[in-house]
């Protein structure tokens, strides 16, 4: 029986331990910092070139020409939020604790392109008539990717509301999202990213067991 390692060459399988794989990985970072960066630069004048030929178009061609010049516009929007999911998968930031109110206005302007005609509310706990403000924890902008993407998810469900709610309780703090649409498919590249993303700040995501939705628990 041949065992398939990593010194053995084989043309059907290659085995790499966990270590060698993280490696890998963290030897290409540059490479993908680099990739990313000129992506947006791109996405920059292609925008602003879009800007361009509304401003300078006759008026009488208004009409069509700025329809597709918004498709154009929205469709870099979302370039760029894609973009910016792939910089939070590869990108990994020092800890801190960030204010949750800020995270998800944050979270908001990354999933704004791809919503659609999709609403979202955040609705927080109140207590003796005040808002808090509440501190989680955070890695770069992990936390607030993963809250886009499964907001995105959501909306790409025939979502037409998407709700948050946020309890905490001893320290911890739950986050329910909740959608009037279609329950999405566990095997989305989003809900998966979402899952690595809450796992590098020691947090967990599922699904919720009735309806569509996810449950975010962060420690």
């Amino acid at each position: 029986m041949t065992m398939l390692t990593t010194s053995a060459p084989s043309s059907v399988a290659r085995f790499d331990p966990p270590k060698e794989r993280e490696s890998e990985l963290f030897r290409l970072v540059p490479v993908w910092n680099g990739i990313l960066h000129e992506f947006r630069n791109h996405l920059t004048v292609l925008l602003a070139a879009a800007t361009e030929i509304r401003a300078a178009a006759p008026s009488g061609s208004v009409g069509e020409l700025s329809e597709a010049l918004t498709e154009t516009e929205w469709n870099v929007q979302r370039l760029n939020a894609l973009v910016g999911f792939v910089d939070a998968a590869i990108r990994d930031g020092g800890p801190m604790v960030a204010d949750l109110d800020d995270v998800f206005e944050r979270a908001l302007r990354l999933a704004a392109p791809t919503l659609g005609r999709a609403a979202v509310s955040f609705h927080k706990e109140r207590r003796t008539g005040k808002e808090r403000r509440t501190g989680v924890g955070n890695r770069g902008c992990a936390l607030e990717s993963l809250l886009a993407a499964l907001i995105v998810d959501l909306a790409r469900s025939e979502a037409l509301q998407i709700d948050v709610r946020m309890e905490s309780s001893r320290g911890s703090v739950l986050l329910e999202i909740e959608s009037n649409g279609r329950r999405p498919a566990v095997s989305s590249w989003r809900f998966i990213l979402a899952s690595d993303l809450a796992a590098r700040i020691g947090a967990t995501v599922t699904t919720r067991p009735d309806g569509a939705g996810y449950v975010v628990h962060l420690a």
